[in-house]
């Protein structure tokens, strides 16, 4: 029809108009499109609520500011201290001497290596940042991925208690037409009604559930809690392979940023330990500038070399020890965290195990019986025969195999995200 409209004009009053016609109907014809909000999608699969998080998270910009302030504090660990200016006047009580202003400027100069050892602890330093910033990255993926598992099987959830509200209706029918025909009772009419009211009971409470999660998710990526999200689509693929747990500690040893971070402040208490057992070599001033008499002869020079002399007044070995202990402690830091790191991981693959063994026995023999044997019994009492009871115990059956296996599959997801975490991975 626009087309149409477009052509008579365009007879009429020649194609300029026509040309122009039909540029602003295909600019009508996108706006929607472009009005669309740019988080549409956001929601429907775990992979986009991950960009959005590390986007528009506030913790993970506050620990991207702490690699930034890490960064900029080493960039001028190796510089060199203010220099001094210092105005030193001689007076002599003596008719033929003369007094004299010395203006100088003096310098220290560390000695021995110290400033690029500063420099070595300062980037090692940058680099324990950028561990414990990942590490809170990867912290944070594996709340959005349980948030979502969450989101996701509740949503399944609710389809699935949909479905057992279709079967009481089914069966609510099936008792008013058995009665009414008078081959029932009452009291199976009363039983169907209770089942619908449950179904509809249990509705209200999976939808608290739901926007509770979708509240949760939003939190987590920095949104307002009440902020819209998308259906979600489906939950992250399951290994194929069998889980190795050697190989996965190799994993985690490699490229876990927690321990990333703990080799990193390992090699800064290094340095600063190499750096305090040179706290006993000395450093060199070296300062110069003008001598100024008062009898307003000729500005004359002045120079002075000077060196620190560290006595064993307690300063230096104080910072010996104080070095030497913070090395240890870094090192039983990193060892700790290793051996936790490696205990969660031999405890998380065993729970995946298990919850994967689980589902498959869910799906291949609980739920297909669970299924058969409600179908089955639903059809008797469609057809006279049998008792509602019987039907209702069959349909609860079918709703807990439902369940259990909704349930796996979360736990699933929750270990496999706590899995991906420890290794600082995806699988």
């Amino acid at each position: 029809m626009t087309h149409s409209v477009i052509g008579r004009l365009g007879r009429r009053f020649g194609w300029p108009l026509k040309a122009g016609l039909a540029l602003v109907a295909g600019l009508l014809a996108y706006a929607p499109a472009r009005a669309q909000p740019k988080d549409a999608l956001l929601g429907t699969t775990v992979e986009g609520l991950l960009t959005a998080g590390h986007r528009l998270s506030p913790g993970l910009r506050a620990a991207a500011l702490d690699t930034e302030a890490a960064a900029a504090k080493a960039g001028g660990a190796a510089a060199l201290d203010d220099p001094t200016i210092t105005d030193s006047y001689t007076y002599y009580k003596n008719p033929g001497a003369f007094s004299a202003h010395t203006v100088m400027l003096t310098q220290a100069f560390p000695l021995w290596g110290k400033r690029s050892l500063r420099r070595q602890a300062a980037l090692a330093d940058v680099d324990a940042s950028r561990g414990r910033e990942r590490a809170a990255q990867d912290d944070l993926d594996e709340k959005i991925k349980v948030a979502y598992a969450q989101y996701y099987l509740t949503s399944r959830n609710i389809a699935v208690n949909q479905e057992l509200a279709g079967l009481a209706r089914r069966m609510r029918a099936a008792a008013s037409a058995r009665y009414g025909q008078g081959g029932g009772d009452q009291l199976a009419v009363i039983q169907a009604f209770g089942e619908e009211t449950t179904a509809k009971t249990e509705a209200a409470r999976l939808e608290g559930a739901k926007n509770a999660a979708r509240a949760r998710l939003n939190t987590l990526i920095g949104r307002f809690a009440e902020a819209p999200l998308a259906e979600p689509l489906r939950l992250k693929s399951l290994p194929a392979s069998e889980l190795v747990l050697t190989v996965l500690v190799g994993h985690a040893r490699a490229a876990n940023p927690t321990l990333s971070a703990g080799n990193a402040a390992i090699e800064a208490a290094r340095t600063r330990s190499v750096l305090a057992d040179k706290a006993w070599y000395p450093d060199v001033t070296v300062g110069a500038g003008p001598l100024i008499q008062t009898n307003n002869r000729p500005v004359g020079f002045a120079a002075t070399v000077g060196l620190n002399v560290p006595l064993p007044w307690g300063r230096e070995a104080a910072g010996q020890r104080e070095a030497a202990a913070q090395l240890g402690a870094t090192q039983q830091r990193y060892d700790a965290a290793r051996l936790e790191i490696e205990g969660a991981l031999g405890e998380t693959v065993a729970k995946l195990r298990a919850a994967r063994a689980t589902d498959a026995l869910l799906r291949r023999e609980a739920m297909p019986q669970a299924r058969a044997a409600f179908q089955a019994v639903l059809a008797n009492y469609s057809q006279g025969r049998g008792e509602l009871t019987a039907a209702i115990t069959a349909e609860h059956q079918v709703h807990d195999v439902e369940l259990r296996l909704l349930q796996t599959q979360l736990d699933e997801q929750v270990e496999l995200a706590a899995i991906e975490r420890l290794i600082g991975a995806s699988l």
